[in-house]
């Protein structure tokens, strides 16, 4: 009786061991299975974030915004002003004629040529 016993027993051990290493391939190829769907799903979002900036960039109001266009014109508008002021300043200085004119005239001359700059 004592040899079934000790039989039975290892049987039963046998059978758990076998069980224990079934569930724990099952819960690993689970695990890999997880890892290779969240692996995806990661592949998914981050494709979706690269196509929506690339639609994003490629509209002409991003490329080419409307506000920037009008700063540059501004901008341009306002250098041919100040050239036209500087041009104008400078063909003032070819009239100057040094011994006509005061102290006063050429402090306010050069007042004003700072000024410019």
């Amino acid at each position: 009786i004592n040899r079934a016993l000790l039989a039975n027993q290892r049987a039963i051990a046998k059978l758990f061991f076998n069980l224990l290493k079934s569930e724990m391939k099952r819960e690993l190829s689970h695990r890999l299975k997880w890892q290779d769907r969240v692996k995806d799903w990661k592949l998914i979002q981050k494709n979706s974030v690269v196509h929506s900036f690339r639609e994003f960039m490629a509209n002409e109001e991003t490329q080419n915004p409307p506000t920037v266009k009008t700063e540059i014109e501004n901008m341009i508008t306002d250098q041919i002003l100040l050239s036209e002021r500087r041009l104008e300043f400078l063909q003032h200085l070819g009239d100057l004629l040094p011994p006509t004119h005061t102290k006063a005239e050429i402090n306010e001359w050069y007042r004003s040529l700072v000024n410019l700059n």
